[in-house]
């Protein structure tokens, strides 16, 4: 097992090497910048804890860097090799996340949750807040809340009371 995992790591390496072979590092950082600043956005904008937006931020921008590294590899240094960086870096970026998005499953089935992503955990809680005032404005208009509460209620497009 420890043999196959370490051959794993050192093909991984070579790959890596050879997709910067040749570069200089201007030209990895012009490469891999804007992929990197796009996964730190990603992991900024991620709700939930640390762990989902290093996730997010991680798989979002590695699949993104390596895509368009390799795929702008194909082009060569010119301004065809620029355009299929960028092309790779989107297509990386998606198959980045959607790798970021099973590990984010993993992770919170085995904090005991559903395996929802945390998107799909905040979707979850939007639809139970909506469901709930859904209810709560049909007691109201039935006239079946305490008067007490109904004094309370507003329209959120108005402001005016619900009475």
């Amino acid at each position: 097992m420890l043999g196959a995992v370490a051959k794993g790591g050192r093909f991984a390496g070579d790959a890596i090497k050879y997709l910067f072979k040749g570069m200089g590092k201007g030209e990895i950082a012009m490469r891999v910048a804007p992929d990197l600043m796009f996964g730190g956005i990603e992991a900024a904008m991620t709700p939930g804890d640390i762990g989902d937006k290093i996730i997010a931020g991680t798989g979002s921008a590695l699949g993104g860097s390596l895509g368009g590294v390799a795929l702008g590899k194909l082009g060569g240094p010119g301004a065809l090799g620029t355009v299929l960086d960028m092309a790779g870096s989107i297509g990386g970026d998606m198959v980045g996340r959607e790798g970021a998005s099973l590990l984010l499953r993993g992770k919170d089935k085995l904090g005991g949750g559903q395996g929802l992503t945390p998107y799909e955990k905040m979707s979850e809680q939007q639809q139970l807040q909506m469901l709930q005032a859904g209810k709560t404005q049909a007691l109201a208009e039935m006239g079946l809340l305490p008067g007490n509460y109904q004094e309370y209620l507003t329209d959120p497009s108005t402001g005016m009371g619900v009475n």
